[in-house]
Formats: structure tokens, C-alpha cells, sequence
């Protein structure tokens, strides 16, 4: 039942998902069109996913203007071919997963399709993209892959204006966390990345700190407890607070939690430590 499409779901004024409750595409409305975070992991999705949402939401005539993608792993970026291909939008990517999706050892197994997407646009670091009324400002956050990215955006709830930080990266990869137990590329590259990833999220948190960030998204929706926040808002009454809205400190907690994953994880994939200290 993981696998199987939810209703498409309004998060917020001008923010919406569909998907399944494993990876889905996140749609920012601007004041000029549409702006796609992740393609999932289905090549069909424009047909079985997007599409579909889109009508639903009566937004099926509104323009996408761009598909932008935190990482370059299979199940964010498979959908975006026929995407690219049906609406002529720019696809995004940082330089260093527009190399990486085409040769990771996660994007090869047999039941992987290879059609991969063309980018268009190179996204860095720092950068801010204007859509309309909009802005997505863009993070590297390394660690998860080596261009691995962060989005924030303003979104809007009755007239109220939210700061949202959407983290690509969750996992850290390396020997016990990887889901065959192993590392293709050896000890040294899982806790270098460890290591990166941690300093991600420090960075990540002082930018959300600074910008007062209260809104905390994933392209996963289980790794942001979409369809649980999904839930409370249809039990929302008027005046009630949006589930989505966690606050700075509430945000903090999540960025925490992938730090310390990554320095625990830095450490089980050596044995360099000394016995006997933590």
C-alpha cells in the first residue's frame, strides 16, 4: 500500500503533492505557472502521477515552468524524461549528480530503467531562482550524494507567509546502512560523505535559523510525516494552526536528527576507534 498513488494533497495555498507514501513531486504555484521539485521514481509518471494530480487540483492547464531535483538517484529523477519531453521545461541539477546519476552503483540494478534526463540548467550554490511571485533559493548540502541540494521557498496559509526548508538528502550510505549491507566504493568515500553530510546540516540549520524557517520537507513524504500532518489538516478548524507549521524549533529537531545519524554512522564505518572511549 506504500506504493499505490494518494490523493493528490494541498500542504499549503500555493503547495501541493502527489505521489504515493514513498517519493512523490512536490508543485509550487507561482503568480506564472507551475515549478516541480522531483520526478519519483516511476518513467511514467507524467502519465500516472503528475497529469492525473494536476487535474484533480484544477491545475491542468497552468505551465510548468521548471522540474528541479535535489539528487541524482534513481527515484528522484526517473519521471523526468517524459516530463521534460511533454512540456519542454528546464530540468535542474547540481553539476556534480548531473555526472553522478549517470554512473552510481545505486542507479544500476537490473530493474532500473537508464532513461535518464537531460539537464538544462546547472543549479549552484547560493543561487536564487525567480518564478513569478516566487523564489527558490538553493543549498549544496553534499553528503547523501556528492551534489545532493536543499530548496527553500516561501509558501502561503490564509494569508500568512511560511519559510520552508526542503532537505534532499535523509540517508547516510555506508557499510550497515547500505541495503545490501555493503559499500561500493569503499570505507573511506561512506565516512567522507558522513562527515559532509553532517556539515550539511549545520549549515543548512544556521541558514534555517537565520531565515526563521518553520516549514520541513522531504521529497519522502514519510521522512517529514506528510500524510500524518496531511491527516490532522483535514481535521482542521477554523483559526487552527497548519500541522506543516513545526516552527524553527520543530525544524531544528529534524536537522538534528540527520546530524547525529551521520556522526554515529561516520564512526561504525571504521574501526580507527580506540577501545574502550565514546
Amino acid at each position: 500500500s506504500m506504493f499505490e498513488n494518494v490523493e493528490p494533497i494541498c500542504l499549503f495555498d500555493d503547495l501541493f503533492y502527489v505521489g504515493n507514501r514513498v517519493v512523490g513531486i512536490h508543485i509550487l504555484k507561482t503568480s506564472e505557472g507551475l515549478v516541480l521539485f522531483e520526478s519519483t521514481d516511476n518513467p511514467d509518471a507524467d502519465e500516472e502521477i503528475l497529469q492525473p494530480g494536476l487535474k484533480k487540483l484544477g491545475m491542468q492547464n497552468e505551465k510548468i515552468l521548471a522540474l528541479l531535483i535535489t539528487h541524482g538517484h534513481f527515484d528522484h529523477y526517473m519521471g523526468a524524461a517524459k516530463i521534460q519531453g511533454r512540456t519542454g521545461c528546464p530540468v535542474g541539477m547540481s553539476l556534480e549528480d548531473t555526472a553522478y546519476l549517470s554512473w552510481a552503483d545505486e542507479n544500476m540494478g537490473p530493474d532500473i530503467p537508464r532513461e535518464l534526463p537531460r539537464i538544462t540548467r546547472i543549479l549552484k550554490d547560493g543561487e536564487s531562482l525567480v518564478y513569478g511571485d516566487h523564489c527558490v533559493y538553493v543549498m549544496a548540502a553534499p553528503g547523501h550524494t556528492p551534489g545532493c541540494l536543499n530548496f527553500c521557498f516561501d509558501v502561503h496559509d490564509c494569508g500568512e507567509i511560511h519559510h520552508v526548508v526542503m532537505m534532499g538528502g535523509y540517508g547516510v550510505f555506508g557499510p550497515g546502512n547500505y541495503p545490501d549491507g555493503a559499500y561500493p566504493y569503499g570505507v573511506q568515500w561512506a565516512v567522507d560523505q558522513a562527515l559532509l553530510f553532517a556539515s550539511s546540516c549545520v549549515k543548512t540549520w544556521e541558514y534555517c535559523k537565520k531565515n526563521h524557517c518553520d516549514v520541513y520537507m522531504n521529497p519522502h513524504p514519510h521522512l517529514c510525516e506528510l500524510i500524518e500532518h496531511a491527516e490532522q489538516n483535514r481535521h482542521r478548524k477554523e483559526g487552527e494552526a497548519n500541522a506543516f507549521v513545526i516552527g524553527t524549533e520543530g525544524v531544528r529537531q529534524w536537522i538534528s536528527e540527520r546530524f547525529n545519524v551521520c556522526i554515529e554512522s561516520a564512526q561504525k564505518f571504521t574501526d580507527i576507534q580506540v577501545p574502550g572511549r565514546n
